[in-house]
């Protein structure tokens, strides 16, 4: 009897070693897995081009001195390429003011979030409001710019409490500029 029992506590003992041993489960098919993965994970659309787009507008104008320069900085999104900057005069040249305002115009398929989709391809206003001195050299621009990849225009517009860092146009800013005829 006493054997009986010793064989029967090594059998429940060896069945419990094979059972913590072995997997909860068993992969049949290596490649299920990853399907029923990919299944599982939202696609993601193909969105038009965007870009991060920093302006820098520098040389004679009305602004704080900073490392030996007057500039005033821009960032903004833009749909599309950006294909041109330019400094347009907006204000009436005074007497008695030393500056004149400009503003940036910026050639792109329109901005977000003010356009949830591109736009045509334009001059746009940015709500920059620069004075520019009336007297010397015209100041120089810089532009800088960062595609976001498909991935980071996605995560942008499912993004519904997003705070972006990125200064977009803002008050009036991206409007179209008028056609001159």
């Amino acid at each position: 009897m006493l054997k009986r029992k010793v064989n029967c506590f090594l059998l429940m003992i060896t069945g419990m070693f094979l059972a913590a041993c072995t997997p909860d489960t068993v992969d049949t098919n290596s490649k299920s897995e990853s399907n029923i993965a990919k299944a599982q994970a939202p696609s993601i659309p193909d969105y038009p081009t965007m870009y991060n787009v920093e302006v820098k507008v520098c040389g004679n104008i009305l602004a704080p001195v900073k490392e030996g320069k007057r500039c005033i900085n821009q960032k903004l999104r833009l749909w599309g390429s950006v294909e041109g900057v330019k400094l347009v005069q907006t204000g009436i040249p005074l007497p008695a003011l030393s500056a004149v305002r400009h503003k940036i115009a910026i050639s792109s398929k329109g901005c977000y979030p003010e356009y949830s989709q591109p736009s045509e391809q334009r001059f746009y206003w940015a709500d920059t409001m620069i004075p520019v001195n009336k007297t010397g050299k015209k100041p120089t621009i810089e532009v800088n710019k960062t595609q976001l990849s498909n991935q980071e225009i996605f995560s942008l517009m499912n993004s519904r409490f997003s705070t972006p860092t990125i200064a977009t146009f803002g008050g009036v800013g991206c409007k179209p500029l008028p056609v001159k005829k």
